[in-house]
């Protein structure tokens, strides 16, 4: 009897033993899906600015993200390109210091958080920026707005000022 156990035993353990060619394959298929998903995640986050992480060098890394995309003067555009750039927003009778160009809207928003209103539609000098704030429940009238950036340009108590749009959400006008 005690033979017939340890033979069965011995046997089970070969078969729980994976031969070699096995634990090869599994191995490269293992190797193979993390480079895939290494290569993603480089994709996804070098995918407009390369070399830039959403939030590197900024205050709010939230913010960065409407970043990804933009163009630091007019004179990056190329004189050839065939897209036709929208017309500034005639509202706010001044270019934005980036020279970034923005859709016409006349709208209200408010918060939906707590979100930074700032001289330029940038967070590349982080707070510097930064003008107030904007809380739920006040509002903003905003006058333009730019979807390849995410950013929307405000007139707020007599300045024209710049927004994440994703912070922001439609209300009705101030009576």
């Amino acid at each position: 009897m005690r033979r017939n156990y340890d033979e069965e035993r011995a046997s089970a353990l070969e078969e729980e033993n994976l031969n070699p060619m096995q634990t090869l394959v599994t191995m490269v298929v293992l190797a193979a899906v993390v480079v895939i998903f290494c290569f993603a995640v480089w994709k996804i986050t070098h995918a407009n600015r390369p070399a830039a992480l959403p939030g590197a060098n900024t205050e709010n890394s939230m913010d960065s993200i409407a970043d990804w995309g933009v163009q630091s003067s007019a004179s990056d555009t190329g004189a050839g390109t065939s897209e036709e750039p929208s017309a500034p927003s005639e509202a706010s009778g001044q270019e934005n210091p980036l020279g970034m160009e923005f859709e016409a809207v006349d709208e209200y928003v408010t918060a939906k958080e707590v979100t930074n209103l700032r001289s330029e539609p940038s967070t590349d000098q982080g707070q510097l920026t930064v003008i107030t704030q904007l809380s739920n429940g006040q509002s903003a009238h905003r006058i333009g707005m730019n979807a390849a950036t995410g950013w929307s340009q405000l007139e707020y108590n007599g300045q024209v000022v710049y927004a994440v749009s994703q912070y922001l959400t439609v209300v009705d006008a101030p009576q």
